[in-house]
C-alpha cells in the first residue's frame, strides 16, 4: 500500500515537472518569436473641412456616418460678392466639398449658421488602407523590425484573426509626439516606461465594419 501510494506521489511530481517544464518552454518561445500588446487601436485619417470665405450655411447638412468621394459637395455657403465696375454687390452661392473620400464624423455647423474663414464645417474619416497603431514599450522595440508578419484581432471582431505586417516604426515615443510633452524636474523624477508607435496594415477580405478608435490586440512575429 505504501509502495503504491510512493508511486503515484512519484507520478503527480513527474506530471507536475513535466508541464511546468513544457509551460516554462512556451513562454519562452512565445517571448523569444513573438511581441504582443493591446494598447493598439485603429487609424485613418481624420480631416476637418474649414469655411474659405465668410458666409451662411445654406441648404441640406451631411449626415454623420455617409460616404463621400473626394470633390463632392458636402454643402453651401452663401457668400457675398463684392461691386465690381459696373456690376453691383451681389451674393453667390458656392460649394463645400470633400477634401478626401471617406466617412462623415461629425458635422459642426447648422443650416442658416454664419461663419468665417477657418471656421471648422466637418469631420471627415479617410480610410487609406486598413491601418493599425499599436504602442510597443521601448524595451521591446529593439525587436520590431518593418516587414515583420502580425496577426491583428479586433476586439469588435474577437473570433477573427486579420493578417498584416509592420509598415512603419515613428522615430519619436508617443510622449515626445504629444502636444504638452511630459517634463520632469531632477527633484521629481520618475522614469516612466515610454511607448513607440509601430503602424501594421492588415487584410480585411471579408469586409468587417472597421470604425476609427476601436481596441486592437496585435502580435508581430518578432521571430520572422
Amino acid at each position: 500500500m505504501k509502495l503504491a501510494r510512493l508511486i503515484l506521489i512519484e507520478v503527480v511530481i513527474v506530471v507536475v515537472v513535466a508541464i511546468l517544464a513544457v509551460g516554462g518552454y512556451y513562454f519562452y518561445y512565445q517571448g523569444q518569436n513573438y511581441l504582443s500588446t493591446d494598447d493598439a487601436q485603429l487609424t485613418a485619417g481624420l480631416v476637418t473641412s474649414m469655411a474659405l470665405e465668410p458666409g451662411q450655411i445654406v441648404g441640406n447638412l451631411p449626415s454623420a456616418g455617409k460616404y463621400y468621394k473626394a470633390g463632392s459637395t458636402l454643402m453651401q455657403e452663401k457668400v457675398s460678392v463684392p461691386a465690381q465696375g459696373t456690376h453691383p454687390a451681389s451674393t453667390t452661392t458656392v460649394n463645400v466639398t470633400a477634401p478626401v473620400s471617406g466617412r462623415v464624423a461629425t458635422v459642426e455647423v447648422l443650416a442658416g449658421q454664419y461663419v468665417q474663414p477657418g471656421t471648422p464645417l466637418s469631420q471627415m474619416v479617410g480610410w487609406q488602407g486598413n491601418t493599425v497603431v499599436a504602442y510597443v514599450p521601448e524595451t521591446q522595440i529593439g525587436s520590431v523590425k518593418v516587414g515583420q508578419t502580425a496577426d491583428v484581432t479586433i476586439d469588435a471582431y474577437p473570433s477573427d484573426t486579420f493578417p498584416g505586417h509592420v509598415t512603419a516604426i515613428v522615430p519619436a515615443t508617443q510622449a515626445a509626439l504629444s502636444i504638452l510633452p511630459t517634463t520632469q524636474s531632477s527633484g521629481t523624477f520618475t522614469k516612466v516606461t515610454q511607448r513607440v508607435p509601430v503602424y501594421v496594415s492588415f487584410e480585411n477580405p471579408d469586409g468587417a465594419d472597421l470604425y476609427m478608435g476601436l481596441s486592437v490586440e496585435v502580435r508581430i512575429h518578432t521571430g520572422s
